[in-house]
C-alpha cells in the first residue's frame, strides 16, 4: 500500500472513533443564503406572476400586492437603456422581430421603466463522510434550492409585457478531494518535507 494512503488510514482511525459519535448531530457545516422578496417559494412567486395581466394590472396594483420596488427589498428599476440588451442581446436581432408590446415599450424610452425580481433560496450542506471532511481529504457539498426571475415591462403606468424564466428545484453536488489531506496546503520546505517522507 502507498505511504499515502497508508497516511490517510491512520489519520481516519484516530479521528474515526470520536466523530462517529458526532455525526448524527450534524457536525459537518451548513450555508443558507436567500434573497429577500415576498416570496417565500418558488410556487408563491409564480402565482403572484400569473396573477398580472399586461395592459390591465397597473403599477399601484402591484404595489397593493408588495411588489414595490421602493419598499420590497431586492426588485430592480431598469431604465430603457438597460432594457435593450436584455431584449437585443446580439446584432442578429433586430427591433422589429420583438414583441410589438415590447417595441412600443422600449420607443417611448423614459416612459418605460422595467422591474426585475429574482428571488431565490440556496442551501448548501456538507454530505460526505465527518472523518475524511474534517481531515481535509474529502469535501462533498450539496446544494439544494431554487430560483426564479420575473420582468415586468411598465408603460404609462400599466404593465405591458411580462417574462418569466426559473428553475424550480436546484440538486447539485460537488466533491473536492486531496490526497495530501491536512498536508495539501503546505508551502516551501515543509511542503518538501512531508511530500517526501510519504513518497513510496
Amino acid at each position: 500500500m502507498p505511504r499515502v494512503d497508508v497516511l490517510r488510514h491512520c489519520l481516519v482511525a484516530l479521528v474515526c472513533a470520536p466523530l462517529g459519535a458526532c455525526a448524527s448531530w450534524g457536525v459537518l457545516p451548513s450555508t443558507v443564503e436567500k434573497t429577500e422578496s415576498p416570496f417565500q417559494t418558488y410556487q408563491s412567486a409564480e402565482d403572484a406572476f400569473n396573477k398580472v395581466r399586461p395592459f390591465v394590472t397597473t403599477a399601484k396594483e402591484l404595489k397593493v400586492r408588495g411588489f414595490n420596488p421602493y419598499t420590497t427589498p431586492n426588485i430592480k428599476v431598469l431604465n430603457y437603456l438597460d432594457l435593450v440588451p436584455r431584449f437585443l442581446p446580439q446584432q442578429s436581432m433586430k427591433h422589429e422581430d420583438l414583441d410589438p408590446a415590447v417595441q412600443s415599450c422600449l420607443t417611448a424610452r423614459d416612459r418605460c421603466t422595467g422591474w426585475l425580481a429574482e428571488p431565490s433560496t440556496s442551501s448548501k450542506d456538507r454530505t460526505g463522510n465527518v472523518a475524511l471532511d474534517v481531515l481535509g481529504f474529502e469535501k462533498e457539498t450539496t446544494s439544494t434550492g431554487w430560483k426564479a426571475s420575473m420582468l415586468l415591462l411598465i408603460q404609462d403606468g400599466v404593465v405591458v409585457y411580462k417574462l418569466w424564466s426559473g428553475t424550480p428545484t436546484i440538486l447539485e453536488v460537488k466533491t473536492e478531494k486531496k490526497p495530501l489531506g491536512p498536508f495539501q496546503d503546505l508551502s516551501g520546505a515543509a511542503s518538501s518535507a512531508v511530500t517526501g517522507a510519504i513518497k513510496p
